[in-house]
């Protein structure tokens, strides 16, 4: 008897085609399953600022008034600490401040924050991989979530971090008659300049993609009349104790943070391996922007260069900015709200404008 098997295979053009439609519907969905994945990321982003923002409001009803840069150039980002379920690592961290005007690094009193053996290991240790312990845990260790936005570049350990920041600005009397009033001079630095992390402190240090407002040193521009000068400051100026209540400009119109997803820096001037373009970010030891460090992209700011890598969007570790799509940067208003900046569209004032709190120019925040 015969059998006649009726089974038979794929052909190979079968299987070709097969895969061709596959392929297909992979290339149509990639896109939509990206942009839900961006979406995802923004959302994030933005319930983290909101958060931050919070912690801010409760901080300020506890204390009566924002916390201000404080004299050893402490971030505002440390104050709130606690007030973001942070209470554990706020404890870690050591004020010890010198008197104002005064350089003291040791063995009790610190003119600078990262100076403090508690906070971050000592410059002893220079160039070292080995971080030294104890402390178990230093001050400004650790990488915190509500601190980090999941569109920027993941953190560089091998990179440097920004621990502190002068207002950048000119310390002519014509332009600011005290040019001392926005930091330490005890620092003996000049406007602009900022402190890099050597290691092993740069291994160890936490880093924010969100930064407070401090706006502008510097009088600026009165909108409605050239020959006049305006107060520039924002909400988290050295020393600052601004009341959220006493805002002239108004909540709603004040930047309060800034994402910032950070950028690239070298220099000849830096120490191996830092000589070499690295991905950075600022320390949340010492966050802060000024609105003169600009927003990313942007060509009103020259800040804003094109990295080497990552290879999107012009950025800098000074300026504001993110890498959610369409040049996007979340900020978080006095109010506390959270809104999204066209960063390539805002000029150099308006955001002058935007994040001084007292200049009684009103701009608003829709870019």
């Amino acid at each position: 008897m015969v059998h006649s098997d009726s089974r038979r295979g794929f052909t190979l053009i079968e299987l070709l085609v097969v895969i061709a439609i596959i392929a297909i519907l992979i290339g149509l969905l990639l896109p939509a399953v990206q942009k839900i994945r961006e979406a995802a990321a923004r959302m994030s982003c933005s319930n983290n600022l909101h958060q931050i923002a919070l912690a801010a409001h409760n901080y300020q009803s506890t204390n009566n008034a924002l916390p201000g840069y404080d004299i050893q150039w402490v971030s505002p980002l440390v104050r709130l600490l606690p007030y973001m379920e942070q209470d554990n690592q706020y404890k870690l961290f050591s004020f010890r401040p010198a008197p104002e005007g005064d350089s003291t690094s040791g063995p009790s009193i610190f003119f600078i924050w990262f100076r403090d053996p508690l906070n971050r290991p000592t410059t002893s240790a220079t160039n070292s991989t080995v971080v030294p312990r104890p402390p178990t845990v230093y001050g400004s260790e650790g990488q915190l979530k509500v601190l980090t936005c999941p569109s920027a570049p993941p953190v560089d350990p091998s990179s440097t971090v920004i621990q502190a920041i002068n207002p950048p600005g000119s310390a002519d009397p014509a332009l600011n008659p005290k040019p001392f009033i926005d930091y330490n001079p005890g620092g003996g630095q000049s406007p602009g300049v900022f402190w890099y992390a050597t290691l092993p402190g740069s291994q160890i240090m936490g880093r924010t993609h969100y930064l407070p407002s401090a706006g502008d040193a510097r009088p600026r521009v009165d909108r409605n009349n050239p020959n006049n000068r305006v107060d520039a400051h924002g909400l988290f100026y050295y020393k600052s104790k601004v009341n959220l209540g006493a805002i002239p400009d108004g909540t709603s119109n004040t930047l309060m943070f800034v994402e910032s997803a950070g950028g690239m820096l070298s220099s000849t001037s830096l120490t191996p391996p830092f000589d070499t373009p690295h991905w950075t970010n600022q320390a949340w030891g010492g966050a802060i922007w000024y609105s003169s460090s600009g927003i990313c992209p942007n060509t009103n700011f020259t800040n804003c260069l094109p990295p080497a890598t990552p290879t999107s969007t012009a950025s800098s570790v000074f300026a504001a900015g993110s890498k959610h799509g369409g040049s996007i940067c979340n900020v978080a208003m006095a109010d506390g709200s959270v809104r999204a900046l066209n960063a390539a569209n805002i000029d150099s004032l308006s955001l002058a404008y935007l994040a001084g709190a007292r200049d009684g120019e009103i701009q608003s925040p829709d870019f």
